[in-house]
């Protein structure tokens, strides 16, 4: 595992609780999706709803974002208070810049778009901890290597820069150092981790993709922006779609499809709707898993 030593101690000194060595029981999985990471904190209200708590988080891109705002305090309230800082961002807060600063970098050959200070500003606000480690239940980050082209995971280092690398959509923002190398979006990589929590062994693994249908769209109207994220969001679904390897007693649940039609990563106008569709499809997740966890008792009932 690649873990970044710890470098900093300072804006909080989170009072961690001491962690498990005993295998996870709950994990719950977080993709990649922009904006419809939104959906994920309503799939995340559901599961509280019926009580279901992670004892360890993994998460890719705005995933890896919702997965360390939880493991910081994974109460019910700190799921509230994640609620109210979707509802409160908008597109300006992860892209903060205009038109002319964009053209300027593009002409000047820059390796990003856009500054990356409106997105350390939100990591800033809603991960405040020096360290990844301090969190209170583990937090498992999934990055992309640029010059090793593999995804590179941590369980530790400053937030700012980890999780930054998680999302960094490749020419967006600039690529993070980490270590000896840059980094850019775990979704490049690996867009859902779902295996990396059952190699942990986890029994239930409650995986929150938002990306697995894909809502793209196309017409005359496209920039070359909209062609390449599109472009990515289709690589990105393809890639989440493989299989993970689950052993004989652990079990993965699926978030079902969102169906919100179109959707633009970066469109931030849309939160509520987006909170609601994850509401819904996490209640008829877990719906579905109590059905079969009741279904595989009655056999077991009988035989006795």
């Amino acid at each position: 595992m690649t873990v970044l030593p710890l470098w900093r101690r300072g804006r909080r000194d989170a009072a961690a609780a001491p962690r498990s060595a005993e295998l996870p029981r709950e994990a719950v999985v977080f993709s990649g999706g922009g904006s419809l990471g939104a959906a994920q904190v309503g799939a995340l209200q559901a599961l509280y709803e019926a009580g279901i708590t992670p004892d360890v988080v993994v998460g890719c891109s705005v995933g890896a974002l919702n997965a360390a705002y939880l493991a910081v305090d994974p109460t019910a309230e700190r799921v509230r208070e994640l609620v109210e800082l979707w509802r409160r961002m908008d597109r300006t807060d992860v892209f903060p810049d205009g038109r002319f600063s964009v053209a300027r970098r593009l002409a000047g050959r820059d390796d990003h778009l856009y500054s990356n200070r409106g997105l350390k500003a939100v990591i800033a606000e809603g991960v405040p901890v020096a360290d990844l480690a301090e969190t209170r239940i583990p937090c498992h980050i999934v990055t992309t290597d640029l010059i090793a082209g593999e995804p590179a995971w941590w369980t530790t280092g400053r937030p700012e820069e980890v999780l930054l690398a998680s999302a960094c959509l490749p020419g967006m923002f600039e690529p993070v150092p980490l270590g000896d190398s840059l980094h850019v979006d775990g979704g490049v990589s690996c867009p859902v981790p779902t295996q990396h929590a059952i190699d942990l062994g986890a029994r239930r693994v409650w995986v929150l993709d938002v990306a697995r249908e894909f809502h793209g769209w196309a017409d005359d109207r496209m920039t070359a922006m909209d062609v390449l994220l599109e472009s990515f969001a289709i690589s990105r679904s393809h890639l989440g779609r493989r299989s993970p390897i689950a052993g004989a007693h652990q079990q993965i649940v699926n978030l079902p499809p969102l169906r919100i039609g179109r959707h633009d990563l970066r469109d931030f106008s849309k939160t509520a709707r987006l909170l609601a569709a994850g509401r819904e499809a996490g209640r008829a997740m877990i719906a579905a898993e109590r059905s079969r966890t009741q279904s595989a008792a009655k056999p077991a009932a009988s035989a006795s």
